[in-house]
């Protein structure tokens, strides 16, 4: 199989976009943020590929306005989205260059494309990693940097990129096109988050090389089964194939008029509106449940009784995970599809059918506290006093 990071990416998210866009090439519109991130690395491609004599600034932003020309055949929301657009462009270059130019070194190399043979010794299979790396620097400390821009609008946090499946792809590519340079301690891994002009670094060791090459070929394994469930969570409001996608079907299909349709629509509103009154009678319960605790607490009691019954504590343990790591386990083991979003119930369903070598992986990022709960119990104080007769 000839694959790559992105592919990879999108059917680790959502095997059904995988299916729709790289099996059945599905052709859609680019949306406004891949337009916006393409222009951006336009930008900073041609911003390196002039050193050492970098352009001025104004040489720059006159280059990003030709570029931004083609914005005019995408789908705005109005001219004001549009120029916000642009302006948020101008602004995250203009920091860029007056952040970075000219006290970066001569890039080593730019937009670098490399293609890594993954040996499949289960099958007896050689499948092929292709990709580009956005830039390679040599740095001052004789270090190489292999950094990859992102216009995200978040940040995450540095245990992510400890597991990035990219920056570890980037780095069999960096190795297979400079085979001498093998020592992983000299190459550093960086991603550079564009609008908030930070950058996060990190290096990979053999152990988490081995990883990635397990984590691709049970990818690929997963892929040449030719089952492709779609995978609904947040991505999904960002997704070009939601109309065709069999998660979203009726809502983009259902015929508003028809008598089944409203008694559906009618059975809808009715749910909502009674687990509306029901989270509320919740809310009502657990502000009561606190002044009883609030009281308890005050009065240094284990149990407070009442006509009606009494309420106690009990000791209760829960058991967490950590979170980051527990997906990347899930992820590299072809499992995280199944309890994408660590879902509790989801996730203790899928534990009892794990091999006992992977139990023991996750056990290891358990982690458990005990929290002491209050519990009522309904039962008459007059049965209660009854019941301290008799003993």
């Amino acid at each position: 199989m000839h694959t790559s990071y992105t592919y990879l990416e999108i059917f680790e998210n959502c095997p059904k976009r995988y299916e729709f866009q790289i099996i059945d090439k599905i052709q859609v519109p680019k949306t406004k943020e891949q337009f916006f991130g393409t222009i951006l690395h336009k930008c900073l491609k041609f911003l390196f590929s002039k050193a050492p004599l970098y352009p001025t600034f104004d040489e720059l932003m006159d280059y990003f306005t030709i570029q931004w020309k083609e914005a005019d055949k995408l789908k705005w929301r109005d001219e004001k989205q549009k120029e916000m657009f642009f302006n948020e462009g101008k602004r995250i270059l203009e920091d860029f260059y007056k952040k970075n130019i000219p006290s970066l070194s001569i890039p080593l190399d730019l937009e670098s494309r490399f293609e890594v043979e993954i040996e499949d010794e289960e099958n007896n299979t050689i499948h092929t990693l292709a990709g580009y790396i956005d830039r390679v620097d040599k740095r001052d400390d004789n270090k190489f940097e292999i950094i990859d821009y992102k216009t995200a609008q978040k940040m995450p946090g540095q245990s992510a990129l400890r597991n990035s499946l990219q920056l570890s792809i980037y780095t069999l590519g960096f190795f297979k096109k400079w085979p001498n340079l093998t020592d992983l301690d000299n190459v550093v891994l960086t991603l550079y988050f564009l609008k908030h002009g930070e950058k996060l670094s990190d290096r990979q060791t053999a152990e988490e090389i081995a990883h990635t090459k397990e984590r691709v070929l049970k990818d690929i394994h997963e892929i040449e089964k030719n089952y492709f469930p779609p995978i609904p969570s947040p991505l999904c409001s960002y997704c070009p194939y939601r109309k065709i996608c069999p998660m979203w079907s009726h809502l983009y299909k259902k015929e508003e008029n028809t008598p089944e349709e409203k008694e559906i629509n009618g059975l809808i509103k009715e749910y909502f509106a009674a687990k509306e009154k029901i989270n509320q009678q919740k809310e009502k319960l657990n502000l009561i449940k606190k002044q009883i605790n609030d009281y308890a607490t005050k009065k240094g009691l284990e149990r407070i009784f009442g006509e009606d019954g009494y309420f106690a504590y009990q000791n209760q343990i829960i058991k967490d995970y950590d979170t980051e790591q527990l997906k990347q386990l899930l992820i590299s083991a072809g499992l995280w599809q199944d309890v994408s979003v660590l879902d509790k119930k989801r996730l203790d369903k899928l534990l009892k059918r794990l091999p006992p070598e992977l139990i023991k992986q996750i056990e290891t990022l358990e982690k458990t506290k005990n929290r002491k709960i209050l519990k009522a119990v309904k039962k008459d104080i007059d049965i209660i006093k009854s019941e301290l007769k008799e003993d």
